[in-house]
């Protein structure tokens, strides 16, 4: 798993999350990014290579989605109204994972709000 996949599992850890797995298309990265969370929150329940059935939230921390004919990140099927699915990609604003996630009735988050939240901390750093 890459930097900002990394660094949305450990949020979501330390956010205290029941269960989380993280699926790549590396099984060995997925399986070094859950060692990590189970050394820093041993209490947590991580997994790795499973489906989203049964979570309330998906992110998308891959490059998937970036070019056109990308593959979808995650099967459609696992979709259900009361998810929100949340996108690293900023560029297109909508990916196909996206707009099919809002047209399964799933709240959508892009990915700009992440560039926007790290445009914000970056400011405060150099201000200080």
């Amino acid at each position: 798993a890459g930097g900002a996949a990394s660094a949305i599992a450990f949020a979501l850890a330390e956010a205290g999350v029941v269960r989380l797995t993280v699926v790549n298309r590396s099984s060995e990265k997925a399986g070094q990014l859950v060692a990590r969370l189970k050394e820093h929150f041993p209490a947590g329940m991580f997994v790795s290579q499973g489906t989203p059935a049964g979570h309330d939230i998906i992110v998308n921390g891959t490059s998937l989605g970036l070019k056109e004919g990308d593959a979808l990140p995650v099967d459609p099927q696992y979709l259900r109204p009361e998810m929100l699915v949340a996108e690293v990609i900023m560029s297109p604003e909508v990916t196909p994972l996206l707009q099919i996630a809002k047209d399964s009735g799933c709240s959508i988050h892009p990915g700009k709000a992440m560039l926007d939240g790290q445009l914000a901390e970056m400011f405060d750093f150099f201000t200080r």
